[in-house]
This record gives structure tokens, C-alpha cells and sequence, in this order.
């Protein structure tokens, strides 16, 4: 199998996705410089994944339980991103109507951690 099939998303067993659409992603943390391809928000994890002008695949994949914020920032109409915050970083993704972003991402997470939560309290 390819390199670029095997860096491309699959669904895990037990998986559901929830959205998925094109984005950008800020490599350097700005607007500029971003990297054009595709976002997976499923019920454990948040998936993009894109191809670069040199051929290799490009992947940032989150875990839903590690996000602890998400928030849209930039200038309003002209810039929106997605900023989701995580203990390795912050991540930012440009997408057009970003607020059908915000909210599903920020709900799948809190529901991440309170079903971590709850299954570290249940040992």
C-alpha cells in the first residue's frame, strides 16, 4: 500500500463521524502559510489531513479528550479561523462559515472529557 493511503483517514471500529469538510491549516500558527486539505470530526478524534505541493501527505490528528479549548479568532469576515487549544499546542484552521466548526468541535470535546472523566472516576 502507498504512503499517501496509508496517511489518508480511516474510520476506526466504533466510529462515527460527526463532520467533515475542507480547511486550511496554519502550519506556522498564523494566517499565512497554510496548508489546503480535509477535516474529520468524529465522536474520539479530529482528523486533517492534506497533500503537499512535494507529494507527501501532510496529517494532524487530535484526540477529542485532549482539547480543552476551542475558540474562533481572527478578524471577523475577513480572517475566521478555528483555534482548538490542547496541552501539545494550539491548532489553527481556516474554513469558510468557521462557526459550523466551533460548536460541534467544542461539544464532541467536552463530551470526550466527560466521558474520561467519568471512567477515571469509575475504576
Amino acid at each position: 500500500m502507498s504512503k499517501s493511503k496509508r496517511a489518508r483517514f480511516h474510520l476506526k471500529s466504533g466510529e462515527t463521524i460527526l463532520k467533515k469538510g475542507m480547511m486550511d491549516y496554519c502550519a506556522a500558527g498564523g494566517y499565512a502559510h497554510a496548508v489546503q486539505g480535509d477535516a474529520v470530526l468524529t465522536d474520539t478524534r479530529f482528523h486533517f489531513y492534506a497533500q503537499l505541493t512535494t507529494g507527501e501527505i501532510y496529517t494532524v490528528e487530535i484526540p477529542l479528550s485532549e482539547i480543552y479549548g476551542v475558540e474562533k479568532i481572527g478578524v471577523p469576515f475577513f480572517t475566521r479561523s478555528l483555534c482548538i487549544a490542547t496541552d501539545r499546542g494550539n491548532y489553527r484552521f481556516n474554513a469558510f462559515f468557521v462557526g459550523r466548526w466551533c460548536k460541534p468541535v467544542r461539544a464532541a470535546a467536552e463530551r470526550a472529557r466527560a466521558a474520561k472523566a467519568e471512567h477515571t472516576d469509575g475504576k
